[in-house]
């Protein structure tokens, strides 16, 4: 049978030198698809088949595996070493309830 990766959650791995090249919003984007994977194989409704040949091609699938903590932490990483810089809606609220407060 014929695994289609398409349809399983999954990703795959990426080098350190890669990560540091992206830019923050891919970085942010990869944090939540790590998110959102199944957090383990016995809970999840894949066959065996399906988790062995996800394990065979190296792919990320399960939250409780090695693979998955290493993606986590490198991200994590990264993003912390990032500059932060609040969306520009976000502070044209605040000036607007600022200025509906001092009128």
């Amino acid at each position: 049978m014929a695994i289609n990766f398409d349809i399983l959650r999954t990703m795959e791995p990426v080098d350190a030198e890669t990560l540091k090249n992206m830019p923050t919003g891919a970085l942010l984007q990869r944090l939540k698809t790590l998110r959102s994977m199944q957090e383990r194989f016995e809970d999840s409704d894949w066959t065996e088949e399906e988790r062995d040949a996800v394990t065979d091609a190296g792919l990320i699938a399960f939250k409780n595996t090695e693979i998955w903590r290493s993606a986590w932490s490198d991200v994590k990483t990264l993003l912390a070493e990032r500059e932060h810089i609040p969306r520009g809606s976000k502070d044209r609220r605040r000036a607007a309830q600022r200025a509906k407060q001092n009128r």
